[in-house]
């Protein structure tokens, strides 16, 4: 029988095994951290590992990028997506990496987590409210937490997702009944140990506290964005056991993102198709 509440205090977290990423992304990160570096160092970076840049040439190719010719090499990826799309792809084909098994459990949350992304990609180019590519990280990274206490307590979070599917409580509520420290606290402290913008540790923290976040309009958005693209992952299936259809309640993220119900739909749209294409590039 597991024990309910696990206890996590602060110097239990900064003790934790926090993920790392593989070599050539931690050293990927380090260079995009300068904002004058140039586009030659990433290339020659990332050309050292065949298998991200095959990664990457593939992502670049798809349909998601919408790329209208073929990309042949580093430097025509690099100058059709733009370094911050460049930095995004690194971390998301490197994130299967940073999981220590990866079952059936695993493999939906880093479904759910990529599929958040492309939703965010896809949501805030419609609505325009935030850039493109930080809506695209915050969705990849905004559940990060997950990863570390599956990672480490794979029975208690286990329990959490017992409660979720089987007695049908939101996770936040099915959390903090295994967990004392919210994972979106872990989370935070991870994209500050990758060296991601402060924003992007705010957007963690802050997460689900709608008076601290409310105070900053972008990364309100980016927040919105986030829970819309993940309640669209639920309605599709995109990380979840079971599409859950008509049944997702949006509430008022769409009116909140300035969506009528037309753009919504093509929304639905967009995404689906997306979705349909599978996440293999990844």
């Amino acid at each position: 029988m597991i024990a309910e509440n696990v206890r996590i205090d602060e110097e239990t977290l900064k003790s934790m095994e926090l993920p790392v990423l593989p070599a050539t992304a931690q050293k990927v990160l380090s260079l995009m951290a300068d904002p004058d570096v140039s586009i030659e160092k990433i290339k020659r970076l990332i050309a050292t590992d065949p298998g991200l840049t095959t990664k990457i040439l593939k992502v670049a190719n798809s349909a998601f990028y919408g790329s209208q010719r073929n990309i042949q090499n580093l430097t025509q990826a690099i100058l059709m997506l733009g370094l911050n799309a460049v930095r995004n792809l690194v971390v998301a084909t490197s994130m299967k990496n940073v999981y220590k098994r990866f079952g059936l459990a695993e493999k939906l949350l880093w479904e759910q987590l990529l599929g958040s992304a492309l939703a965010s990609n896809i949501i805030s180019k419609h609505t325009r409210v935030s850039d493109p590519e930080d809506a695209f990280i915050g969705g990849l990274l905004h559940d990060i937490g997950k990863v570390v206490l599956n990672n480490e307590y794979p029975d208690a979070f286990a329990k959490v997702m017992e409660k979720v599917y089987n007695d049908g409580l939101p996770f936040s509520k099915a959390e903090s009944e295994v967990f004392e420290i919210p994972q979106r606290r872990v989370g935070a402290i991870v994209v500050k140990k990758w060296g991601f913008p402060e924003n992007l540790e705010m957007l963690l923290r802050y997460f689900d506290d709608p008076e601290v976040i409310g105070k900053e309009r972008y990364v309100y958005n980016l927040v919105t964005i986030i829970k819309l693209a993940d309640a669209m992952c639920q309605k599709f299936g995109m990380g979840w056991r079971n599409p859950g259809g008509d049944a997702v309640d949006f509430g008022n993220l769409p009116e909140a993102l300035g969506l009528d119900e037309a753009g919504l739909k093509e929304l639905y749209a967009k995404v689906e198709a997306v979705f349909s294409q599978g996440l293999d590039s990844f």
